[in-house]
């Protein structure tokens, strides 16, 4: 059975004739010869065909890029107008005027809170400096210890 399968494959193989190389693919080596004949086949024309579809690429990307653009200015006009409008009504209303004008005191008081503030942490250290001169000093031996102590804790 083996044998049959082999011969009648063996002898459909020979029937037919050879072929030659390329004789079944006409249109690829008509292509190839063309390209041939112009001198196309040189590797900076093939560079450049590559470079030009590479600008070619990122021209087409950069205008489809302009339209998203322009798409997103053109649906974002309508959300600008209403915030304008909240904006505008916010600040004519009465409450907002009311806190600009008080944060426009707060400015001008501003140094006046300042320096009180500078003047009760200066009144603070003094005063702990007289209780460290009550509550140090009475424990040193009356002398030379003493009048140390009250020269470097009571400076009044």
């Amino acid at each position: 059975m083996k044998l049959v399968i082999l011969s009648s494959v063996l002898v459909v193989t020979l029937s037919y004739p050879a072929r030659q190389a390329g004789e079944g693919h006409m249109v690829m080596r008509r292509q190839a010869d063309n390209q041939q004949k112009e001198g196309q086949t040189d590797q900076f024309y093939l560079f450049g065909q590559v470079l030009g579809s590479f600008v070619t690429l990122i021209g087409t990307a950069a205008e489809e890029g302009g339209h998203f653009v322009e798409n997103q200015i053109r649906a974002g006009e309508p959300i600008l107008q209403t915030v304008g409008n909240i904006s505008d009504t916010l600040g004519g209303s009465d409450f907002v005027q009311s806190v600009a004008g008080s944060a426009g005191s707060v400015a001008r008081n501003g140094p006046q809170l300042v320096s009180s503030q500078l003047n009760l942490a200066q009144d603070t250290t003094q005063m702990l400096s007289s209780m460290s001169c009550l509550f140090v000093c009475p424990h040193y031996t009356a002398g030379e210890q003493r009048r140390a102590c009250q020269q470097d804790h009571c400076k009044n």
